[in-house]
């Protein structure tokens, strides 16, 4: 896997729409249509000004504690990295961990911000409701629904606006990490909001063109990844630091709810205490690096692995490759928590192409669904 993918295109093609080509099944389609899911997104947070503007009133100051499940927890996990970096201490924490067993943790200061993309997820939804019961702690949801239970119980609720996805989290997985860049922000940063989310547009303007290139070259990246997860027949590990555990996360997840492949997710920093005696012939790597101080970290990894007989593959920006790592699917960075979203869809083809193997309906839901209603 020697080839690099380069989507940074360029900002003159048409941003205002992407239509899948037809044929295509519904899982690949909502992947490929995650550049207007993403300018969908931006369109409708410049249309949030008050809200955000209320976010930085009500969150100030106060003891963070972010959560979701799935992959809107993946969400906040990056979400907390840059704050953290941005001297804003935010604890994250699972909702049906918060909801069973945190919640007399929640001081008055405290505030939670919730993300989750159906915004009907049980844990939520009864999470928000016994919150209610605490005096004095808001609540901020991030939600693509936005007359959802949670939505309706928040202080603030924060609308995606990324359009319908029935499938596993793609398009909308893009688009939260568009909504945890604009929070971080808001929450860090100086600037009037109105200029931050001016600032966010331009920025999803620029993903997306990158994100239609491999939009057009969908099934032939798909198919070349899982060809080389097929190598994998120890295991198959997607590693990340900082930013880039969430996509880790994500990508793994979905490999398994898709794809049933038992792919593993985890801090390429951890992965060397005690997983690193995997590396040998059979293991899979797909290593994602979006932060450039690490570069020569990962440099160093990818290396040693590859060494040891193990395939990898680096899904990165184009800053971590001028910093001399060697970047299979490579895009133009924007900023940190968008990058994270972004580097998603590699491996999002990758699953919708394992997926498609075995089902004429990838993506669909046998066992569980969409929204988890239960616990």
């Amino acid at each position: 896997m020697a080839t690099t993918h380069d989507s940074s295109g360029t900002a003159e093609r048409d941003s205002a729409t992407f239509g899948a080509p037809a044929g295509r099944d519904l899982f690949l389609t909502e992947i490929c249509e995650s550049p207007s899911a993403l300018l969908g997104t931006a369109r409708t947070l410049g249309e949030q000004t008050d809200k955000f503007e209320r976010v930085r009133t009500l969150l100030g100051g106060r003891r963070l504690v972010l959560t979701g499940m799935g992959s809107s927890a993946d969400a906040v996990t990056a979400l907390a990295s840059v704050l953290g970096r941005r001297g804003v201490e935010a604890n994250t924490i699972h909702t049906a961990e918060l909801l069973h067993y945190r919640m007399n943790a929640l001081a008055p200061d405290s505030a939670v911000v919730a993300v989750s993309q159906s915004g009907e997820s049980i844990e939520a939804v009864r999470m928000a409701a016994e919150l209610r019961k605490k005096e004095g702690v808001p609540l901020v949801a991030v939600t693509n629904g936005p007359q959802s239970p949670l939505a309706e119980e928040a202080a603030v609720s924060i609308d995606l606006g990324a359009g319908d996805e029935r499938g596993p989290s793609s398009k909308t997985y893009v688009s939260t990490m568009l909504a945890m860049h604009v929070l971080a922000e808001v929450l860090t940063g100086g600037e009037p909001v109105a200029s931050i989310l001016s600032s966010a547009q331009a920025l999803a303007e620029k993903a997306a063109a990158g994100l239609r290139e491999w939009a057009d070259g969908a099934e032939a990246i798909g198919r070349r990844l899982a060809a080389a997860i097929d190598e994998s027949q120890q295991a198959l590990m997607v590693l990340g630091r900082g930013v880039a555990i969430a996509t880790a996360e994500l990508n793994a997840l979905v490999l398994k709810e898709s794809a049933h492949v038992p792919a593993h997710s985890m801090d390429a920093a951890e992965f060397r205490h005690g997983p690193l005696e995997l590396a040998a012939p059979g293991l899979g790597v797909v290593l994602v690096s979006l932060e450039p101080t690490q570069a020569a970290l990962d440099a160093r990894l990818r290396g040693e692995l590859e060494a040891k007989g193990a395939s990898v593959t680096v899904v990165g920006t184009d800053v971590v490759a001028a910093s001399g790592l060697p970047v299979d699917y490579l895009f133009s960075s924007t900023a940190p928590l968008l990058d994270a979203g972004c580097a998603a869809i590699p491996l999002l083809l990758a699953a919708w192409a394992k997926a498609s193997q075995n089902s004429a309906t990838p993506g669909v839901f046998n066992v569980g669904a969409k929204v988890t209603t239960c616990e």
